[in-house]
């Protein structure tokens, strides 16, 4: 019997240089290379898996974060899912992915909810953790906080990694086929909204407009439609919840509630024309003029490197990077002379001739004994 000789061969396996160990090898060597600079960062179990989604109308999921989903003896892991589907992208993107999953992990350990409606709402506060790992994040208005990219310090930080990376992409996966989603075209439930928890209610769109904001007993949160933006929506700040009869709550009105501090984000310069970041939310390296001083540095010559904005944009404050910044220069003697000399000048009134323990003020000419005589 001979065997038949196929000389069409459709290829349904991978290159020969790819192996699934050595993606998996490097995709850990990334989340170690993260943990080292982060090291509040868990350490997890990463798999790689479908991300293709259950209906047409969805989207590909990038990747994933569980927490305690794995046991190794008796320690609980994490575990951190990259999906085959996007391992079609960069190798930089893959890495953004891995950055986004550790932002997670980082807010798991500090216990920090930084995501709401089943993991897909992202809040300000998972924008804050995602900027301390070197992601730039972005504001969408189905996902929040949830579009990243890498930042120029930390793709510099991370070059040698994205390039083992680089080297172990060389397979993705498919999407799964799905069939164009229907749409109803009515609710006859009306409003589906979800807390932060979250729990979902039903409710007419009557009720659900023309009343306050229903608010979770668990949560303190409002009962919100999956479209608003929960960041932006204008519902007083109620107390914590109480299990003891007090039914008191803060009923503040709604232009007493402070100003999303996220407003002033803007890490590329893309707004504002150079970074940009809230008050108290700059990332390490920068550092305003005073801050500077209580170093013993100074600017040095260089450029304002971005900027702090807070009060609706009324308060800015100029940021500095620290290692620009040179050592403050020493006053000679001579120097501090001449400016102990013109202090006392300063301080002289012209009137009496008296040295006085404060400036003589410019608007009277004389010192305050001078004038309260020529008050008098």
């Amino acid at each position: 019997m001979t065997t038949p000789v196929i000389t069409d061969v459709t290829r349904t396996c991978q290159s020969p240089s790819f192996t699934t160990a050595g993606l998996l090898s490097a995709l850990e060597s990334a989340w170690a290379a993260i943990r080292a600079r982060n090291p509040e960062v868990p350490d997890a179990v990463l798999i790689v898996g479908s991300g293709s989604p259950a209906k047409g109308t969805q989207s590909l999921k990038w990747g994933h974060y569980a927490t305690l989903r794995w046991q190794s003896g008796e320690q609980r892991l994490p575990e951190v899912l990259v999906s085959g589907e996007g391992l079609s992208r960069t190798p930089a993107e893959v890495f953004t992915t891995l950055l986004h999953e550790a932002t997670h992990g980082l807010a798991d350990t500090r216990g920090i909810q930084d995501t709401s409606r089943q993991g897909r709402w992202h809040n300000e506060k998972f924008a804050t953790l995602a900027a301390e790992l070197g992601l730039s994040a972005r504001k969408d208005d189905k996902l929040g906080y949830s579009p990243c990219t890498l930042t120029d310090q930390a793709a510099a930080a991370y070059a040698d990694t994205i390039s083992t990376l680089a080297a172990a992409l060389r397979a993705y996966r498919h999407p799964e086929p799905t069939g164009v989603g229907k749409r109803r075209t009515n609710n006859n439930n009306g409003v589906t909204a979800e807390c932060a928890c979250p729990r979902k209610i039903r409710l007419s769109v009557t009720v659900f407009q023309d009343g306050g904001p229903i608010v979770c007993a668990a949560c303190n949160a409002a009962f919100l439609p999956e479209d608003v933006d929960r960041d932006t929506y204008p519902h007083p700040t109620f107390g914590p919840a109480c299990g003891h009869g007090d039914d008191q709550a803060d009923t503040a009105p709604a232009d007493d509630v402070s100003e999303d501090p996220m407003v002033f984000y803007d890490p590329t310069g893309e707004r504002y024309g150079i970074p940009t970041y809230p008050f108290k939310f700059a990332p390490d390296g920068y550092a305003t003029r005073r801050q500077l001083h209580a170093k013993n540095l100074r600017p040095g010559g260089q450029s304002v490197a971005a900027q702090l904005m807070w009060r609706k944009g009324k308060r800015v404050a100029y940021l500095y990077r620290i290692d620009l910044a040179l050592p403050k220069r020493t006053a000679t003697a001579a120097q501090l002379t001449a400016l102990d000399k013109a202090n006392r000048a300063r301080r002289t009134c012209p009137a009496c001739g008296h040295l006085r323990p404060y400036i003589i003020p410019r608007r009277t000419g004389a010192c305050l004994d001078c004038t309260s005589e020529v008050t008098q």
